[in-house]
């Protein structure tokens, strides 16, 4: 178990270099005396191997102590017996996605994990140790270090939030066994409670599953890792199950009575015949009247449900479409959240000024965006020359729109970067006066600037007809233009475009801004192309916010784009979706809530409460003048929101939605083959059922540690040293009887025998005592 303890033997050498020290040659004296004292050459063979054995002795005496602080055990064998005095270390992990919510049976499989461990304590000996994790997308250690106090581990089991979004298995055991490499037991269990389903597992991985091998043998121990399935159904069955894919919205950005368009896929799985099915669209958690879309269904096949709603009132808003209720709750709902404003101040950037406004850039697009009959326009927008462009002015609008404007300073270029990174909404339509090389200096900037695409020349029409180039209907794929296709009526695609700028749209990289500052900036989206395969409209995400790219200007002179019907409301959907970026209402899992707030808010007031009315305390982030309140524990997918302390119901709460991979409603579980991929070589071991693993955990092969014996046998040995160097050394103590004058000779030949002999071992031993005599 220690094996680096094993370095100690190189202390055998201890012994063998006290022995050879003993073997130094003398100075020879010579006395005439001596040479009646010559030994026999028994006695020195006898004298030879008592040294030999006291040598052995005492390197074996050193190797065993070695060995007992390194704790070798085995498993099964005469030790066996012993097994039951040792403890155990044990890592619950329990699968959390929400496919552990089947209610197919009495229990859902969930449940039954958490009964399941209930009943293994009882199992347990006092001794033992237990941690508990809960795999989801991301695994939390619900008890880090392993602990005998099983009441606590009862309790944090009790306490699990409801099974939800999706679980990574195999990261799960990963950190299983890096928890249970710091514990000192010899039996080391990972029990895994699943319900078999095979899409946590990643099976196929076989890179993952080489590095798990790895991890598993560099512990001086291998610890088990037990399947256990909670699900108690027949894996060959397939379960039937209907779902809802994840809402996309025309825009989390919107003022009231503006129409938002909500879409979603239901997929059907597991059935063997066509079937109608009911989905129900629901605003802030009430069904809404004449908002219920029934849809037929084939086995195995999927369906689209659309809805449009229009939110009648300013602030935060939750909308949910609900499918009739199965056996799978987790998957039945899809939530998004939208935010609705009064009015959305947008700047027109000029870069044609004129006295006269019918002649300037922006005259189409300030009379699209403030109807001079609309009272209540969804959009403020006002115009300010290229020189007027500031910083100041961009503070108090929440898209800026860069109109045929022909070069920027540096100043300015930096005031739009900081605005877009911030959440803010950048539009560019460059026209004949734009400096091409101007604008990828300073917005494109090799990739890292906000700009979607570099501009490299202007082209003009060449097609056999001369009509000019149209919009590419099977181009328009995402939600917030997707209802400008010919099948919608529209007559966007009808617009004739004679010149166009020729772009080169960026890749996907983390740019670096600056010498000390990152902006995450994530890949070029074209959004819409002309017939000739040319981008007409481009997007991309920078830092919290949104520049799109429109290769033609927003006036006449390049299109008919502005006499078309369809122009108002292009150019409102395209703004509204580069506005959203304020603040991100709808994340990932694992993703941190953002949320700007004025200056002087009261955030000891405010606290974020999760989906399973857990409270979190904001942390505040961002700089005094705007600063930013932010959530990071985002593990758990739902519905999350920031209201006051004092009272969780109050009025005007901010809403969040924490989506999750909609994989999970695949419950195909795991096949033959990918059991012998997760059991081969021995790194895991399936269990058909709970007494399953309970006979073979506790009654199966068994280990054992002897270390123990081996400090026995080291006493023993020990005793054994002590004995025979006190007779060594008490045996070349002896006086030599003195040889008397005139005796018979054999008698003197006897007494010099004997005397020589003893006078040996008194020269030897007392050098042997004086080297090696611990």
């Amino acid at each position: 178990m220690n094996f680096a303890m094993l370095a100690g033997l190189a202390g055998i050498s201890l012994p063998i270099l006290a022995h050879l020290l003993s073997r130094k040659k003398y100075d020879i004296v010579p006395w005439g005396a001596m040479q009646f004292l010559d030994p026999g050459r028994n006695a020195r063979r006898r004298i030879r191997l008592e040294e030999l054995l006291l040598l052995f002795l005492r390197m074996a005496m050193i190797v065993l102590i070695v060995l007992a602080l390194a704790r070798p055990w085995v498993s099964g064998g005469i030790f066996s017996q012993f097994a039951s005095g040792q403890s155990r270390d044990v890592v619950f992990v329990i699968d959390g996605s929400y496919s552990m919510g089947w209610e197919g049976n009495a229990r859902t499989p969930h449940a039954e994990a958490i009964q399941f461990v209930h009943d293994f304590l009882e199992e347990l000996r006092p001794g033992d140790s237990v941690a508990l994790l809960d795999a989801r997308a991301g695994v939390r250690a619900v008890i880090e270090s392993p602990t005998r106090d099983f009441s606590l581990l009862r309790e944090h089991a009790d306490a699990l939030p409801d099974p939800s979004g999706s679980s990574d298995l195999a990261t799960a055991c990963v950190r299983a066994v890096q928890m249970l490499s710091r514990t000192s037991s010899l039996a080391r269990e990972v029990i895994v409670l699943t319900d078999g389903q095979s899409l946590p597992w990643s099976a196929s991985d076989s890179a993952l599953w080489a590095g798990f091998d790895d991890l598993l043998d560099q512990p001086g121990v291998r610890p088990r890792i037990w399947l256990v399935n909670t699900g108690r159904h027949d894996s060959r069955e397939r379960r039937t199950n209907f779902s809802v894919d994840r809402i996309r919205l025309s825009r989390e950005l919107t003022v009231a009575q503006f129409p938002v368009r909500i879409s979603t896929r239901v997929r059907y799985s597991g059935g063997v015949a066509a079937t109608a099915r009911r989905i129900y669209l629901e605003a802030d958690g009430q069904r809404l009247s004449g908002k219920t879309v029934s849809l037929n269904l084939q086995p195995d096949g999927e369906a689209t449900a659309e809805f449009e709603y229009r939110v009648p009132s300013v602030g935060s808003h939750v909308i949910s479409v609900v499918l009739e209720g199965d056996d799978l709750p987790g998957d039945d709902r899809a939530d998004a959240s939208v935010s609705t404003i009064g009015a959305l101040p947008v700047l027109l950037v000029d870069g044609d000024w004129n006295v006269d406004p019918t002649r300037r850039e922006t005259f189409f697009a300030k009379a699209a965006l403030n109807a001079a009959a609309n009272r209540t326009p969804w959009i403020r927008a006002s115009v300010v020359a290229a020189d007027r462009l500031t910083s100041d002015a961009m503070n108090d609008a929440d898209v800026v729109v860069l109109a045929n404007v022909d070069r920027l300073t540096e100043t300015q270029a930096g005031a739009l970067q900081d605005h877009v990174s911030r959440g803010g909404g950048l539009v560019v339509t460059p026209g004949d006066r734009v400096d091409s090389t101007n604008y990828n200096a300073l917005l494109y900037d090799g990739g890292q600037g906000p700009l979607p695409a570099s501009l490299l020349v202007i082209e003009a029409d060449e097609s056999e007809d001369g009509q000019g180039q149209r919009v590419r209907n099977s181009s328009l794929q995402l939600p917030w233009i997707q209802r400008y296709g010919t099948e919608h009526d529209s007559d966007f695609t009808e617009a004739r475009f004679d010149h166009w700028w020729r772009v080169l749209p960026a890749g996907a990289r983390h740019d670096q801004v600056g010498n000390d500052s990152a902006v995450e900036s994530s890949p070029a989206i074209v959004v819409a192309r002309l017939q000739n395969h040319r981008p007409l409209i481009v997007t991309r995400r920078f830092g919290r916010g949104t520049v799109a790219l429109l290769s033609v200007p927003i006036d006449a002179d390049w299109s008919t784009l502005p006499a078309k019907q369809d122009f108002v409301s292009l150019l409102h959907e395209m703004i509204f979706h580069v506005a959203g970026g304020r603040t991100q209402r709808n994340i990932e899992a694992g993703e941190p809530i953002l949320l700007p707030v004025a200056a002087d808010a009261e955030v000891d007031q405010l606290a974020f409460f999760g989906p399973d009315q857990t409270e979190f305390d904001p942390e505040r982030v961002g700089d005094e003048l705007e600063p930013v309140l932010q959530l990071s524990d985002t593990r758990l997918p739902g519905i999350y929101r920031l209201g006051q302390r004092a009272d969780r119901a109050a009025a005007d709460p901010e809403y969040f939605v924490v989506n999750f991979d909609r994989r999970e409603s695949d419950l195909t579980p795991l096949s033959n083959a990918e059991i012998a991929e997760l059991t081969k070589a021995q790194r895991m071991t399936t269990a058909a059922n709970p007494d399953d693993l309970r006979r073979r955990m506790f009654r199966g092969e068994s280990r054992t540690e002897f270390w123990y014996v081996l400090l026995l046998i080291f006493l023993g040995m020990l005793v054994f040293e002590v004995v025979m160097t006190r007779r060594l050394v008490r045996g070349g103590r002896a006086l030599v009887t003195p040889v008397a004058l005139g005796a018979d000779v054999e008698t003197n030949e006897a007494a010099v025998s004997r005397s020589a002999i003893r006078g040996d071992a008194l020269r030897t031993r007392s050098e042997h005592r004086t080297s090696v005599q611990p």
